[in-house]
């Protein structure tokens, strides 16, 4: 990854970072929908600079700033991230295209932490493939079950046409020390469990 732009979330009266993160990052979604290839990945990463996470008091934040990697220049400019953020510019401060120092030394993964919250939900949609009953999937589901306390964004399902049925879901987000990894791959999170990012 050799060059990046900053995104930092700026202090106002009308919104904290977590409802500002909210209305950021599915414009970050959205921009990097467009951007995939066929196998539905990007080549631009995330990476939030003041990410921190206490695991023996599990809480975490995520920060205000966020950082976009790409391997060239050219990759950043066709995603014009200032069309996809206009909207919050008096919210948001965007840097111009840098190169990354040359002298990195550590990298990170961030990868989404999925976890399995509902055992209800779980069972109902196990259902629908007609091979069990309510009762028994929920009696499956209720083992499987997961919490987790890695920071999260609040996010609003993009799928979901019906405004009754808006359906909200945390996207929760852990970092890992990595190794610079050869492979720059990203789901359109920003996210990878296998490419890493540079961190300075």
């Amino acid at each position: 990854m050799n060059y990046y732009i900053e995104v930092t979330l700026m202090e106002n009266d009308q919104f904290s970072p977590y409802e500002l993160w909210s209305q950021l990052y599915p414009q970050l979604h959205l921009a990097l929908v467009e951007a995939k290839n066929a196998d539905n990945k990007v080549n631009i990463g995330f990476s939030f600079p003041q990410y921190h996470f206490h695991q023996d008091k599990g809480v975490g934040f995520i920060g205000t700033k966020l950082r976009l990697f790409a391997e060239s220049e050219a990759d950043l400019k066709k995603l014009d991230i200032r069309r996809w953020l206009e909207r919050l510019e008096d919210y948001v401060h965007v840097t111009s295209i840098r190169e990354v120092p040359n002298d990195i030394k550590n990298y990170a993964i961030y990868k989404r932490k999925q976890v399995k919250t509902n055992a209800q939900r779980l069972a109902r949609h196990r259902v629908k493939r007609g091979d069990i009953g309510f009762d028994e999937a929920l009696v499956r589901y209720s083992n499987v079950v997961t919490k987790t306390n890695f920071p999260y964004i609040e996010m609003k399902s993009l799928s979901t046409s019906d405004q009754q049925s808006e359906k909200r879901f945390k996207l929760f987000i852990e970092k890992q020390p990595a190794e610079k990894t050869k492979t720059q791959v990203f789901s359109t999170y920003g996210l990878s469990s296998v490419s890493s990012v540079p961190e300075f």
